[in-house]
Order: C-alpha cells, then sequence, then structure tokens
C-alpha cells in the first residue's frame, strides 16, 4: 500500500515520470525518493570523439546521444548537457562536481577517486592506426621507440604507460589532432577505438590512414557517476541493464553507416564536372571497401579470426526473434579449454595464443555452415546451433569433446575441454537465463572432472 500511495503520488507531483518506468526499472523506495527530488541531472561528455559524441551547436550527437535518450525515459529525469570545449576540461569540471554524470568513460585508479562508473554498455576495439605504407603490428610490445598518439586525459594512456613502459606514448588534443599528425609523419601511429578512428578516416583521411594493428584491451565504456551520489550510479546500472541488445545494435548501425555530403557547382566546366565524378566514384569504391573492412574487424576476434563477443551476443538476439516467430528451435554450447592456465604458466602466453588459434581450426573443420562459432572470452568459445534441439546438440558436443581429446596440439600435445549446453525454449525463454543455464552445465562438468558434456 505504501509503495501504491508513493507512486502515485510521485506520478500527481513529477509530470516527467510514469508508472511504467518505476515498475520497469524495479527501483527501491530510497531510489525512487530520490528521483523524485532530482529536477535534472548534469551531464559532461567528449565534446569531439565521432561517432561516440560530440557538441555540436549546443547539442550533444552521436551514440552516446542515442543511449542518453534511452536511459533518459527510462529514469523519468531531465539529463541536461554542461558544454566544454575539451575532454580535458570535463576531466576538469568533474573534479570541480559541475557534472553529476558523464555520458561515456571507463575507470582508472586516478579517477575512482572522484567518479563510480556503472557497468558498460559499449565494449570497443582498441586499435592502432598509421599510414598506409607501414606493415601490421602482430605485437604492440615490438614497438619500442616509436612514438605513438593518445588524446590527453583518455583512460588507456594511463593504462598502456603502466603496461608498456617501452613505447612513447605522447599526449595530442583530440582524435583528428592524434590523425593529422600521423598523416604529417610526426607520429608513427595513433592509439584509439575502433569505431571513432574509423569513423574519422572516412571523413578526413582516406587513402592516408589504415587500421594497422589491435591491442588485448578493450574500451568497456559505461556511465561515469560522482562519487558522492551513490544512489544515480545504482539507477543508472539498473536503466543500462535494461537496454535490449536489438537496441544497442540498432544504435551501432545507424552510426557504422556512411554519409555522404556531395555539392555541385554548376557554373564550372564540364572537364571539371567529369574529373570530379571520377573522384567520387573512386572515393565511393574505397569507402565502400574500407567499411567492409570496418564492420568486419568490428565483429571479429583479433587473435582466433572467429566471431567476437559483441557478434555472439547479436546472434542470439537474432535467434531468440526466429524462435518468437516460428518456434525455431535453437541450442548453445560454452566450451572451455581445460587447465589453460597451466598452459599459460608453462609456456607462456605467446604459446598460449598458438594454442587458441589451433583449437578454433579444429572445431571449425567439424561443424556445419551455419553453425555461429564464436570467442566468449579468454579461453571460452561459444558455438550456436541453430534449428537444433538438446538431444542433437549433445551429440554434437560429444563429437567435439572426443575431436579435441585426441587431437595433438603441436606446442603442448594433447588437451581436453568441457562443454555446457542448453537449450532456448518456453522454460528458457531469454537470453539470459539460456546463457546461465549453459553456464551452469560448463562449470558442473568442470567439478564432475572435466573433460565432460553437461546439460541442465
Amino acid at each position: 500500500m505504501t509503495r501504491l500511495l508513493t507512486q502515485l503520488l510521485a506520478v500527481f507531483f513529477c509530470g516527467a515520470f510514469s508508472l511504467t518506468v518505476l515498475a520497469q526499472l524495479s527501483l527501491t523506495d530510497e531510489e525512487r525518493s530520490y528521483l523524485y527530488s532530482k529536477k535534472k541531472i548534469t551531464m559532461c561528455i567528449d565534446p569531439a570523439w565521432m561517432p561516440l559524441e560530440k557538441i555540436e551547436k549546443g547539442k550533444h550527437i552521436g551514440m552516446t546521444a542515442d543511449y542518453m535518450a534511452i536511459l533518459q525515459k527510462k529514469i523519468g529525469v531531465p539529463i541536461e548537457l554542461v558544454p566544454t570545449i575539451s575532454w580535458t576540461q570535463s576531466i576538469e569540471y568533474a573534479k570541480a562536481r559541475k557534472c553529476d554524470i558523464f555520458s561515456l568513460a571507463m575507470p582508472t585508479e586516478e579517477r575512482l577517486t572522484y567518479m563510480d562508473f556503472t557497468r558498460p554498455y559499449l565494449t570497443i576495439p582498441l586499435v592502432l592506426a598509421t599510414k598506409m605504407d607501414k606493415f601490421f603490428v602482430v605485437d604492440i610490445s615490438k614497438l619500442e621507440g616509436k612514438k605513438l598518439g593518445i588524446v590527453k586525459g583518455y583512460a588507456f594512456g594511463e593504462i598502456l604507460r603502466d603496461k608498456y613502459p617501452s613505447l612513447i606514448i605522447v599526449d595530442v588534443d583530440s582524435l583528428y589532432d592524434g590523425l593529422e599528425k600521423v598523416n604529417r609523419r610526426e607520429l608513427y601511429g595513433f592509439i584509439g577505438t575502433l569505431i571513432t578512428i574509423g569513423y574519422e578516416s572516412q571523413r578526413n583521411f582516406v587513402g592516408e590512414i589504415k587500421i594497422a594493428g589491435k591491442f588485448d584491451e578493450q574500451w568497456q565504456l559505461g556511465v561515469v557517476i560522482r562519487n558522492d551520489k551513490p544512489l544515480l550510479k545504482t539507477i543508472f546500472d539498473k536503466a543500462i541493464a535494461d537496454i535490449s541488445e536489438k537496441q544497442k545494435q540498432d544504435i551501432l548501425n545507424q552510426w557504422l553507416a556512411i554519409r555522404y555530403e556531395q555539392v555541385v557547382n554548376y557554373r564550372d566546366l564540364w572537364p571539371w564536372l567529369i574529373l570530379s565524378a571520377v573522384f567520387i566514384l573512386y572515393r565511393f569504391y574505397v569507402l565502400r571497401k574500407y567499411n567492409e573492412q570496418l564492420k568486419c574487424l568490428s565483429i571479429t576476434d583479433n587473435l582466433t579470426q572467429i566471431y567476437n563477443r559483441l557478434k555472439l551476443d547479436a546472434e542470439l538476439e537474432q535467434q531468440a526473434n526466429l524462435y518468437d516467430r516460428y518456434k525455431q528451435p535453437f541450442s548453445v554450447m560454452i566450451i572451455d579449454i581445460d587447465l589453460f592456465k597451466q598452459v599459460n604458466d608453462r609456456y607462456g602466453h605467446q604459446s598460449g595464443d598458438v594454442v587458441l588459434v589451433e583449437f578454433t581450426q579444429a572445431i571449425k573443420k567439424h561443424i556445419r555452415k551455419t553453425d555461429i562459432f564464436g570467442r566468449w572470452g579468454g579461453e571460452e568459445f561459444m558455438l550456436i546451433i541453430p534449428n537444433t534441439d538438446i538431444h542433437k546438440a549433445m551429440i554434437q558436443a560429444e563429437k567435439l569433446r572426443l575431436l579435441i581429446a585426441k587431437h595433438n596440439f603441436k606446442i603442448v600435445g594433447h588437451l581436453t575441454a568441457s562443454f555446457g549446453v542448453a537449450q532456448f525454449d518456453e522454460e528458457n525463454n531469454t537470453i539470459k537465463q539460456l546463457i546461465s543455464k549453459a553456464d551452469k552445465a560448463l562449470y558442473q562438468a568442470k567439478d564432475q572432472g572435466r573433460n565432460r558434456v553437461v546439460r541442465l
């Protein structure tokens, strides 16, 4: 009764709220009370980090603007932009408590002294951009003595300086500034996200800048909350968890699309028009080819060259939609290489990487073309098996288990793997429930002695 009365009063006195929003997020009474008293939430952003975000004519645009619109609707309190001219100034504003939140950032030890971080809602590969004539970089640590740029104040500047002390990491003012310095050969390369470098390269550096390497690290970005507002953090965590995979994919698809602006001057002579047409056609060809490469990189695991977690999440959502519409069954198996840490400890991480690649190739040769295989994380892999019930999935998992157990790996000899199998059905009718069930089955396989297949 008390909770219902609280909600009714909220609707009466605070028009920005709705019972739907309140129920959807399952807020506590304390969280609701906090939001009722909150007139607005002030937000700082990175003013020049497209397509993620930007301040243009005083407005917040980009992928995070789309996310913030969703979160604002879920929370029910206006999110108001605090304009800044640089990321450095945004950080200064955060320290001075001029912003309640940042739209997008990742934690570092220094930032944790004045900020709290929600769960990430974007995970983006960290890559290296160079001139077109540079070779692809397999091992970033081998770039000792090379000048690599990164935007001043970015989290990975602090992280990479600690991890790769031999690298010369140089602060630059912005993404464009960094790529321009690479283009002028003042820097060997620039470190940034796959999405932002690809976006900027397509618009200003076509045929001049390429992605030449990928770090093991990923940019895991969430909302940042001033650490003296703990309730605001829990509210945003709940709102982010309520964003669907379809909404995430729609935003990604929208901002990966290439946009062209062509202005024709009809007073030009015909030869110049013909030359311009040839240039536009060539530019279109280069951009389309580059965009295909960019999209491939965004869904591919750099080491094993199979699908990554982002692509697997999208495929799971697609299979769930097919089940809802046509009742087409599908199953998943989570595969974990047994005692893989011992491989890294005994033979080294580079040899461990070789094992992961060899393991991937062995599995790929023995699955159907319609099966969806990807790296779930570390030494864990996922196989999505369309139009397959749990019984057929168990048979396939057992065949793969025997295959791995008999395989002679070049460096380490024989290894085994454990399998957790689950089917999407009326009982497990959400992706979260399906993955949880497969994960529990995998842990049972481990507990029962490894090298076995378990279903729940």
